[in-house]
């Protein structure tokens, strides 16, 4: 059996040396920016277990055992690997392209569980390397540990991506009996998605806790009273570390062998008690997977849905049923909303310290120069900001579904180039229907603004119409890029769009948006000096800035055009 397990796991590093190997273009660029990103994580980890180490000191306000570090990061690492285990044994063990041959091969089916969950490590340990070791080797540096926390210290680490494994094998053999896996697999997503936002809004709590001296007194005795009660808690993973600092100590602490004990049955051993004993179970599964599915209605056996209709409100219904019956789009649309209102109101909101807000500060007038030179200024106005993030918000809420547009259609784009249908006709089906939610949002968005926060009435129609035209520029310019860049056979919908979409997105958003801005902004600040021609001035911008649309309306057509005709159907 360890021999075909051998060979099994050769070729699979084999494939994935070979992928690596052809990183081309963009690709390339995006492994090479997301290396640099792995390097800072790396430094910032590093960074935190050395000062990790300060708190073991008597000095200390907040006092630490020398344990406690090293099983808090057992903790968080056993974790970790338990939420993303699942999604990746059930992708391995059912979703594998090559699972139909191996299951028939003379091959035994434990070989092939042990195979396709070990094929899984690399990713885990590489993100682990980055993560944990950096903090655990620096706070080992701190504290002055010797060689056995380094070597047992790591062992544990690497041991820690089997429990995430077996657990997840375990729960998607179960699952699989009641739920189709390609099913739980849009489900699983949208979970770690909801995750994602989850881990990004908590992301944003120390702004909240250390607003001030006060503030940051009263967080670090909380924490210092929360950590002495973790201390206590009998966690394997925290009586691992004890374990560990006593062995590296040559000293022989009961509870933390014991908790080292424990650890390894945890790891190592529930992974090989699922491997070794979850053999028929895993059979049973994968035909009950193979057996799920059925008749599946389409959206054309539904009656008067589309009839009748437009073909924009035909293909827009279409897309945006399609959108809300998978949860992993579901779960992104919400979540980049939310994350784009709160994030960004954050920034405009917040108090600073107790130094008042951006919008404060704009209202009394501490961002605007006097006299003549308020017109370099009038883009500090309240009324201003509250439009710029109004339109911020509402664009990245629906930025994602515009540029999957075209590859919403997958293997059914076949049959729309097969249509009787022009090109640039499809392509304004597919803008309106995110250009016009996109620009009621905007507005919705500005009219709520305006309740909580009060700025002068007089420019708010000039400031709907510029920023509906600017809101509907950006979506004609994702939808496009959705085109040029459409990924047709994806599985996981953040991977619409082939490696390039985003920084051509983001050259051509500046090509459009610093010129927009500037048109917007000129009729404005020219009727700070000149008042008695403000309407004049902003009819005048309305003008420009409506034709600057239309031709910008006329090479995303053609660019979107061209693209058509480099997708295989």
């Amino acid at each position: 059996m360890w021999r075909d397990v051998l060979l099994l796991m050769q070729l699979y590093w084999k494939t994935d040396r070979r992928d690596l190997t052809r990183l081309r273009g963009w690709r390339l660029v995006g492994t090479l920016v997301g290396l640099i990103a792995f390097l800072f994580i790396g430094a910032f980890s590093a960074a935190a277990g050395y000062g990790l180490s300060f708190l073991t000191r008597p000095e200390s306000p907040v006092q630490l055992e020398p344990g406690i570090v090293p099983g808090l990061l057992l903790t968080v690492v056993l974790f970790g690997v338990l939420f993303t285990g699942l999604n990746q044994a059930m992708r391995a063990l059912f979703l594998s392209g090559d699972l139909d041959q191996l299951v028939v091969a003379p091959i035994r089916t434990r070989a092939i569980m042990i195979a396709k969950l070990l094929s899984r490590l690399p990713g885990n340990i590489a993100l682990l390397l980055i993560m944990a070791v950096p903090a655990f080797v620096a706070y080992g540096i701190g504290v002055g540990a010797g060689v056995i926390y380094y070597v047992l210290g790591l062992v544990l680490l690497l041991l820690a991506p089997l429990f995430g494994l077996a657990v997840g094998a375990l729960l998607s053999m179960l699952l699989v009996r009641w739920l189709p896996v390609n099913r739980l697999n849009e489900m699983l997503t949208a979970t770690y998605a909801l995750l994602g936002i989850f881990i990004a809004l908590l992301a944003q709590l120390p702004r909240f806790l250390f607003v001030n001296e006060e503030t940051s007194t009263q967080t670090l005795e909380t924490a210092g009273d929360m950590i002495t009660r973790v201390q206590s808690l009998p966690f394997p993973t925290l009586l691992a570390g004890r374990g560990l600092m006593a062995l590296d100590a040559f000293q022989f602490d009961g509870p933390g062998l014991l908790g080292l004990l424990v650890y390894l049955l945890l790891t190592l051993g529930l992974f090989l008690g699922v491997v070794f004993g979850g053999e028929r179970m895993y059979l049973s599964g994968w035909l009950k997977a193979q057996s799920a599915g059925g008749k599946r209605r389409g959206l054309e056996e539904r009656d008067n849905v589309f009839g009748g209709r437009s073909l924009a409100v035909t293909i827009g219904v279409k897309d945006w049923l399609l959108r809300v019956r998978d949860p992993r789009q579901l779960v992104s649309l919400l979540g980049g909303s939310v994350i784009a209102v709160f994030v960004s109101a954050l920034a405009i909101f917040n108090n600073n310290g107790g130094e008042g807000s951006l919008l404060d500060a704009s209202a009394s007038g501490a961002l605007q120069a006097p006299g003549a030179l308020a017109a370099l200024t009038a883009a500090f106005q309240p009324g201003v900001i509250m439009s710029a993030w109004s339109l911020f918000a509402a664009y990245v809420m629906l930025s994602t579904p515009a540029q999957g547009a075209l590859p919403l259609e997958r293997q059914s784009f076949s049959l729309l180039k097969a249509a009787p249908l022009r090109p640039v006709e499809v392509w304004w089906a597919k803008m309106w229907s995110i250009a016009i939610p996109s620009a009621i949002v905007f507005v919705i968005i500005l009219t709520v603004a305006r309740l909580i926060f009060p700025f002068s009435l007089a420019w708010v129609p000039y400031a709907l119409v510029a920023g509906v035209l600017i809101t509907i520029a950006l979506v004609m310019l994702s939808v496009s890029v959705g085109f040029r860049f459409a990924n047709l056979d994806w599985q996981d919908p953040r991977r619409m769009t082939t490696s390039g979409g985003g920084w051509i997105g983001l050259l051509l958003t500046l090509v459009y948006g610093v010129p927009a801005v500037i048109i917007t902004l000129a009729p404005f600040a020219l009727a700070q000096l000149w008042p008695q021609w403000s309407l004049p001035l902003m009819l005048a911008g309305a003008v420009v800035l409506a034709l600057g649309t239309w031709l910008w309306a006329r090479f995303m057509a053609r660019w979107a055009e061209r693209a058509w005709e480099l997708l295989s159907a």
